[in-house]
């Protein structure tokens, strides 16, 4: 395992310690397909911003968490779905 690869382990356990029982013990795997999409469609190399993904983004995560949370915790949320894989759910 190189450095990189254990830096992210490492980030997304604290991340899923932070947010395991408000947030990752009651998503849905349907849930983390769609707004990973969300969050892959945000942005293209060529056309930019999608502003219509990210409201769709944050419109998906406010079923999980009060607007002032999101407001402040966005990006730890961005970056713990950008690593969560499907096993990481509690099926």
């Amino acid at each position: 395992m190189d450095v990189i690869e254990s830096s992210s382990d490492e980030l997304k356990m604290s991340l899923m310690n932070k947010y395991r029982e408000t947030f990752i013990d009651k998503l849905t795997l349907r849930d983390l397909e769609e707004l990973q999409f969300y969050l892959r469609k945000q942005y293209d190399k060529t056309s930019g911003w999608n502003s219509e993904y990210r409201l769709k983004f944050e419109f998906k995560l406010k079923q999980y968490f009060h607007e002032e949370i999101l407001r402040r915790e966005i990006a730890s949320i961005e970056t713990l779905l950008s690593l969560l894989q499907p096993q990481d759910l509690k099926i």
